[in-house]
């Protein structure tokens, strides 16, 4: 489930309460609701503070939380969903709606998935000489990994990505971050465009550190490190279009 779909749940299930009356006629249906996502991970997967933002609902915010998080944990793809402090609505994903993810940027569904920009999309400033460094350095990285477990043998077939393989807080919040990308690289913003990119450029690291990607010595190459490799390259896939969104290549080797 994509920030954008989380956005649709929330609006739907926002019309059916002001449909059913728990919500006054005159509550207002925003247009945008924004999703983002907190900066605990213990927090869940994604947030939203709509409910702080809606007009007209005759109830507290923290009370619409409440109302949004019991219409979202019935939902598809939701593990959970909770309502905290004074009005956001926290999110955690099933790791089958994150497997889901992953494939959809392999299958270029998203439009994350091409490596190169829409036809219509404006290159953008690239980021300042250090993320921009970064980011050349970890696609080497990703695609040298790649090349590696193709070299040892290690099976990567996105249909058979284990799910497990991604609950781990390091993988969720890279998919997380590789979620947001689409809608963030749609945006003809380049400040926030580029505080994204410094995101999924941490998780990369992040992931890279916390997780044994290949086998080591006399181990045999198992499905476990195929389904690391599918994430890795959902990750370098998305590394390589945010370079080339910025007008900047996107090297296999450095």
């Amino acid at each position: 489930m994509y920030p954008a779909q989380l956005a649709d749940e929330i609006r739907e299930i926002l019309a059916r309460l002001v449909a059913s009356g728990e919500l006054a006629p005159t509550t207002r249906v925003p247009a945008y609701v924004r999703i983002e996502r907190p900066v605990r991970a213990s927090r869940g997967d994604f947030a939203s503070p709509v409910a702080l933002r809606v007009a007209g609902a005759g109830v507290s915010p923290r009370a619409l939380a409440d109302l949004l998080a019991a219409g979202l944990r019935d939902r598809q793809g939701i593990a959970g969903a909770e309502a905290v402090e004074e009005g956001f609505v926290n999110v955690v994903l099933t790791s089958a709606s994150l497997a889901e993810i992953v494939r959809e940027i392999l299958a270029g569904m998203t439009g994350a998935g091409s490596g190169e920009p829409g036809a219509s999309a404006a290159v953008l400033a690239p980021p300042g000489d250090e993320l921009t460094s970064g980011l050349r350095y970890a696609h080497a990285r990703l695609a040298g990994l790649l090349r590696a477990g193709g070299a040892l043998g290690v099976a990567r077939d996105p249909d058979r990505l284990d799910p497990g393989e991604l609950t781990p807080s390091p993988a969720r919040r890279l998919v997380c971050a590789l979620a947001e990308y689409p809608g963030v690289s749609t945006r003809e913003n380049a400040r926030a465009f580029h505080r994204h990119l410094a995101e999924v450029l941490r998780c990369v690291e992040d992931y890279e550190g916390s997780t044994s990607m290949l086998p080591r010595g006399d181990e045999e190459a198992t499905p476990a490190h195929g389904s690391r490799l599918v994430l890795v390259e959902a990750a370098r896939i998305v590394v390589a279009n945010a370079l080339r969104r910025c007008g900047v290549s996107a090297p296999d080797r450095l």
